[in-house]
């Protein structure tokens, strides 16, 4: 095997792993939180979201903090 080989197959062992945790041995996954399986491995929906319904200024919102002084 070469090293291309061998890091292809570290890395979809390593994707494999992160989703199997994400599902089923995480805090969230045994505690039975509802919500899409999609949701729970990646954030891509979220990213998806933001360019298809043009919300990253809600986004940006959220998250601002203001200093009052």
């Amino acid at each position: 095997m070469d090293a291309s080989t061998l890091v292809t197959l570290f890395v979809g062992i390593a994707l494999v792993a992160k989703v199997a945790w994400e599902l089923y041995l995480s805090p969230l996954a045994r505690q039975r939180i509802p919500g899409p399986k999609r949701a729970a491995v990646s954030d891509i929906w979220q990213y998806w979201l933001q360019i298809r319904h043009r919300r990253t200024l809600g986004f940006h919102a959220i998250f601002e903090v203001r200093v009052v002084r």
